[in-house]
Formats: C-alpha cells, sequence, structure tokens
C-alpha cells in the first residue's frame, strides 16, 4: 500500500501533515518531563530551536490570517469567507479555527497584511509594504510581536516619511532584531525593538510628534471604582508622558535604595529599639515591603499631603472630609464594622482606628427613624499649627528611622489614645506615614515620649519571637 495522501489532497496540504506527524515524533524524542536531565547549554540551545520553530509558525499563521480576511472583504457580501461561516468579522473566524484569543488573531491579520504580497481590485500583484520584515519573519529570524511593532511604527511614519528613509528604517531594525546589527550576534527582544522603532517613527515623522501629543492629551483618564472587593478598591487610567516622568522621579526619590525598609533590632539587643542596621546580622521582624506596596504607600502620602494643603478646595470652608459612620460601641470595643460614606463596603475596626487616630470627630446623634437629632463638637484633630511643630522636632520625613515619605503626608497619631484620655497636643502626638501608622496601631511597634521626642520600639510579642533569642 502506498505511503502517499491521495491525489485529492493539496500539496501543500499533505506537507502540512507529515511535518505534524514529524512534530509529534520531536516532542516525543524531547521527553518534556524529564528535561532536568539536560544541561544548561543544552537547555537554552534546545529552547532557542523551539523558538525558532514557533516564529515560522507564526509566519505561517501570519500569510493564512492575511488571507483570510481579504476573502472575507465586506465588498464580497454573502460570498464572504467569514460570512458563510456565520461569523461577523475575519478574526472572529480565526480565534474559532486556531484557538487564539481574539486580539492575537486580529494581530495575524495585521502583520500579514503588512508582509505579504497584495492583490490591487484588478487582481494584479503588489509587492509586501515591508519586504525586509517579511523576509525574516517567513525565516523565522523575528517573531510577530517584532514583526508587528515594526510594521506598525513604521507605518505611524509612512505617510510624511520619505521612501528611502524608511526603508533604512526597516533594514536597521530587522537587523537590530536579529543580531546582525552594533550588538552582533545577539538578537534585540520585542520590547528593546518596539522601544527602537518608536525612535525611528519620531525621527522620520518630526511633525506628527505635535498632533500625537495633542491626542495624548485629549487620552489621559483616572477613574477610581466606589465599590470595595477584598477590602481594595481599584483604579487606573494613564497620563501624559511629562505628568509621567514627574512621578517617577518623585517615586525614585522617595523608594531609593538607600532608604529602604529596615527594621532590625539593635546589635545590643537591649530594648528592641530601631535602629540604623549597621553592622547588625540580625533578621528583619517583617518582610520587606514589595515595590508595589511601596509606590501605594507613597501615593497615599501624596494623597494626605494633598488633601491638607492650603491650596486643596475646601467644602464649606473644611478642607476636603472622608465621612465614618459607625456606632459607639465598635469605637470603644476595637471589633466589628463600620462604613465610609460614598464606598460600598463594610470598613474593619482596625481601619477606623487609624482613620480616627488622625482625624477630627464630630459626633452625629441620630434618632430610631434616622432624624439628625443633635451635633457634637469637633475634637481630637491634631491642626496645622501642631503639625508643624512635630516636623521641627523629629524632622522632614515619617518618624520610623529610614522611612523618607514626607511628613506633609504623613498621619497624625496620639502617643498616649485619645480614647485612654491623651490629649491632643503636641508632647503627645507623633507623625507617621500611612503604612507605619499602621503597623503602629496594629501593635507591631510601640511609641513613647522621651524627653520630649518619640521612641519607637519594636512591640515585646514580636521581640519574643524565635528570631529575636
Amino acid at each position: 500500500m502506498s505511503d502517499f495522501p491521495p491525489a485529492s489532497v493539496p500539496e501543500g496540504e499533505s506537507a502540512l501533515i507529515g511535518l505534524l506527524t514529524h512534530l509529534g515524533q520531536v516532542v516525543d524524542v524531547l521527553d518534556l518531563d524529564h528535561l532536568d536531565r539536560l544541561t544548561g547549554e543544552q537547555l537554552l540551545t534546545q529552547l532557542g530551536q523551539v523558538a525558532g520553530v514557533v516564529r515560522a509558525g507564526e509566519a505561517v499563521l501570519a500569510a493564512f490570517s492575511a488571507e483570510v480576511a481579504d476573502r472575507s472583504n465586506p465588498a464580497r457580501g454573502n460570498e464572504g469567507l467569514a460570512v458563510k461561516h456565520n461569523y461577523q468579522r475575519p478574526s472572529h473566524l480565526i480565534e474559532v479555527i486556531t484557538g487564539v484569543s481574539s486580539a492575537a488573531a486580529s494581530r495575524l491579520i495585521r502583520v500579514g497584511q503588512r508582509t505579504c504580497r497584495r492583490l490591487t481590485d484588478a487582481g494584479f500583484p503588489l509587492p509586501p509594504l515591508f519586504p525586509v520584515v517579511g523576509e525574516a519573519f517567513r525565516q523565522g529570524l523575528i517573531g510577530v510581536e517584532t514583526a508587528e511593532v515594526i510594521t506598525r511604527e513604521l507605518s505611524l511614519a509612512a505617510p510624511r516619511a520619505e521612501v528611502e528613509h524608511l526603508a533604512i528604517a526597516e533594514r536597521t531594525l530587522v537587523s537590530e532584531a536579529v543580531g546582525a546589527g552594533w550588538r552582533d550576534g545577539l538578537p534585540m527582544s520585542a520590547d528593546l525593538v518596539g522601544i527602537q522603532a518608536r525612535q525611528w517613527r519620531d525621527r522620520l515623522d518630526e511633525d506628527g510628534i505635535e498632533p500625537n501629543t495633542d491626542k495624548a492629551f485629549q487620552k489621559r483618564d483616572f477613574w477610581i471604582a466606589r465599590g470595595a472587593k477584598d477590602g481594595l478598591v481599584k483604579f487606573g487610567g494613564q497620563v501624559t508622558v511629562d505628568v509621567g516622568a514627574k512621578l517617577h522621579a518623585l517615586l525614585d526619590a522617595v523608594l531609593s535604595p538607600k532608604t529602604a525598609d529596615r527594621y532590625e533590632t539593635d546589635p545590643a539587643g537591649a530594648d528592641g529599639e530601631i535602629t540604623e542596621g549597621g553592622e547588625a546580622t540580625d533578621e528583619p521582624i517583617r518582610a520587606r515591603r514589595t515595590a508595589g506596596q511601596q509606590r501605594a504607600d507613597v501615593f497615599a502620602a501624596m494623597i494626605d499631603a494633598l488633601a491638607r494643603s492650603a491650596d486643596a478646595p475646601s467644602v464649606t470652608g473644611a478642607a476636603p472630609t472622608v465621612v465614618v459612620t459607625v456606632n459607639a460601641d465598635v469605637i470603644d470595643s476595637s471589633t466589628g464594622t463600620g462604613q465610609i460614606v460614598g464606598v460600598n463596603a463594610p470598613v474593619a475596626a482596625s481601619t477606623i482606628t487609624q482613620i480616627l487616630c488622625d482625624a477630627s470627630i464630630i459626633p452625629v446623634f441620630i434618632d430610631p427613624d434616622g432624624t439628625v437629632v443633635a451635633l457634637g463638637n469637633d475634637q481630637r484633630g491634631f491642626n496645622r499649627t501642631q503639625r508643624m511643630g512635630m516636623i521641627a522636632r523629629d524632622g522632614p520625613t515619617c518618624a520610623m528611622p529610614d522611612c523618607q515619605i514626607p511628613a506633609t503626608g504623613c498621619e497624625a497619631h496620639h502617643v498616649i489614645p485619645h480614647s485612654e484620655g491623651g490629649p491632643t497636643h503636641i508632647d503627645n502626638g507623633v507623625l507617621f506615614c500611612w503604612f507605619h501608622h499602621r503597623m503602629v496601631d496594629t501593635g507591631v511597634f510601640t511609641v513613647t515620649m522621651v524627653n520630649g521626642k518619640p521612641k519607637v520600639t519594636i512591640a515585646e510579642w514580636i521581640r519574643r519571637k524565635p528570631y529575636f533569642q
């Protein structure tokens, strides 16, 4: 019996069937469950070889996807390929056939249309828009992500760029992507190629930078959810380049590595006082905050600083105010929950305690039917003059040693709790950033006033941990 497929099977389809069969055999030989048997060099060599196979496959997928899109042109009406299979768009059809995401299907179409030969409406062939990218793509030297970023950025510059300059940019970017550029033999990743491609786009189309800047300005955005999930409120958005640069500069200054968190005991082990660390080899009392957590804490300080600024808009003469509703027994027992007006989620007693430590309280007495019957007097909160006095006494940053959060963005803490008779006086107050204030309120650190200045120590229950013995 012949090993050849029936004559009715197209040559390309027959080759693909053979390739898939061979690929299955290769996977068996690779023995993916026992890659630990490979040396480091073998592992990296085979990883690169597999990546080459994947890149070649992506080139084929892109060419096929572009053809599917062409045959699904709306001008074909009901004869369009996608419509015939009951799909509105060709990307939907490709998504189903290939199993890739909708975004990946759309990308395959775009790259295929830019790197493959085209036909005019009259059926005459046209060369690819980006022949150098297409050739490297089909040889498996670059992947679909690299092909996408090069063709996208150069397409944006094309309307106002010289043709010969575009050709130079295309050749240069492909050369760098495959490792034949100034770093001979070391290919650039798709992300690095993207950076280079954007530089080329801006140089080729300098007149287009200003319109793009205007578009970016119109697209600036910020949103914050009203509801909370698992105690967190989500927010996001995008800002213009200059605002982003300012934010990066601020975060870099506050979160400089030389001012990173160091919660170490005194090498002498005397009383667990927080020290500079020096040559101490003690384990940190808590795991370091992640970079994301540190940025979130700086953001919290920025909000506090702006809210207290004299330039912040006032509401009926008062600074922006967070209204918390809570039963008196929750405050007394430090258990239970309350509600922040405007946030659709309960708030734990520990959070309420931290808010109230740095806030004024205006009791509102409400009768059972919800009618306000009386208002109390403003009390408890440290005023601006008192805060300035604490900054003059303790320095311009959070009172926790080594923390570089500016004091203007810190929260005021009552050393002797107000609920226990502690006065709202500078001798009973200290400024902590949001994170360290929470650490104090939850008992990780304790604060006492010694000779009129705050002294921070590790809580006794922490010092009894095995790594402090």
